[in-house]
């Protein structure tokens, strides 16, 4: 979407009332979702959503065609959900996308199979499982990662109940004209929430010729790969992170004492007990962004030598970025010198991969008109 004009910071680009926006609550189908919402319970909480989508994407009758029309071709799609698991592990290992893949096949699967087939089943009058597949499913599920949009929770204070549980999130849905717009991490429009529409606002000044672009929050460019299926070109990508898996350290140390590993052992036993196994030590452009995490498990670890050497991958390059930086910050007044040594060996990028995760700075797919 680009510029005719001139555009001043505060000025709304476009107003979608909220009755032209599609989920589980506008479709035809919305009474006997509800009806049945508590067998369509899962842990993504994208059932109902997700049913609703395959309904009037299949119906020649749907109220949404003229905006179903303008969605992409799903066959298009190129997250890495949809290369071939040789080529994720090949070209993206070390970034911790094979591993969301793998995890988000198999939890796709188990959804269908459990929640949404006996579903459809039951149902066969509106749904049709020869029809409503697994494959069109997973195209879906990719397709919402990517084009839907998650009302924020309101903000309340509760002083008097912070103990009280975080609510679950909002359930996606359908936004059109928002979902044509692409991200920069140094976006230029945002969307905002009212109680009776979306408002696309612009955030800073826009030049006549100039893109809109939106924000989809702060990812970093494993996250965009993952869930949209691109990346930002390197440098620009403010938020970009280098994960490193709390599972690296430890698989370092061992590798550094040729003794005592009975002890490193138990001490890791420890560390699992107080952090996620799959925990991860993440890397930004202005240095360690999980501190507390990272001395945790340095005192722990007890890695008591002499500089702390951390080898950060920037995801959206082709090659290797080696920041090697001492973290005085982990002093805190807890660590004393001499300070720890994380000598990480992060994740090898081959220059192969490029092509396939920039593709010239690709854009998002939906149709344009």
């Amino acid at each position: 979407m680009l510029a005719q004009d001139n555009i001043e910071e505060g000025e709304v680009l476009f107003t979608i009332p909220r009755s032209a926006l599609l989920h589980h609550g506008t479709t035809k189908v919305s009474a006997l979702l509800e009806q049945e919402k508590a067998s369509l319970e899962s842990p993504s909480g994208w059932v109902p959503l997700l049913l609703a989508l395959l309904y009037e994407y299949t119906s020649s009758q749907s109220h949404w065609k003229p905006y179903l029309s303008l969605w992409t071709d799903f066959r298009t799609l190129d997250h890495p959900m949809f290369w071939s698991k040789e080529e994720r592990d090949r070209l993206l290992r070390g970034t911790g996308i094979p591993e969301a893949v793998d995890t988000d096949l198999v939890n796709i699967r188990r959804e269908y199979t459990d929640v949404v087939l006996p579903f459809i089943t039951r149902h066969s009058d509106l749904w049709n499982p020869d029809t409503h597949t697994l494959e069109l499913y997973t195209q879906l599920v990719a397709f919402v990662m990517a084009y839907s949009f998650q009302e924020p929770q309101d903000e309340e204070d509760d002083d008097d109940d912070e103990e009280e549980e975080e609510k679950a999130a909002n359930p996606p849905m359908m936004v059109p004209m928002a979902d044509m717009l692409n991200h920069v991490s140094n976006h230029n429009a945002n969307l905002e929430f009212t109680p009776d529409s979306l408002k696309m606002v612009c955030v800073r000044p826009i030049g006549k010729g100039e893109e809109v672009f939106n924000t989809y929050g702060q990812m970093a460019n494993w996250q965009l790969l993952h869930m949209y299926g691109f990346t930002e070109p390197y440098p620009s990508n403010s938020n970009d992170t280098a994960d490193i898996p709390i599972t690296t350290l430890h698989k370092v140390i061992k590798q550094g004492i040729p003794s005592g590993l009975e002890l490193v052992e138990e001490k890791w036993e420890m560390l699992c007990e107080m952090m996620q196994e799959k925990g991860t030590f993440v890397f930004g452009k202005q240095g360690c962004l999980t501190d507390t995490e990272l001395h945790t498990a340095l005192k722990v670890q007890q890695c008591w030598l002499s500089c702390v050497c951390v080898c950060v991958c920037v995801c959206a390059r082709a090659d290797i970025q080696e920041d090697h930086f001492v973290r005085d910050d982990l002093r805190n007044g807890n660590i004393t010198p001499p300070l720890c040594i994380l000598r990480c060996c992060v994740c090898q990028r081959r220059s192969s991969r490029s092509s396939k995760i920039t593709k010239g700075g690709r854009k998002r797919m939906m149709k344009r008109t």
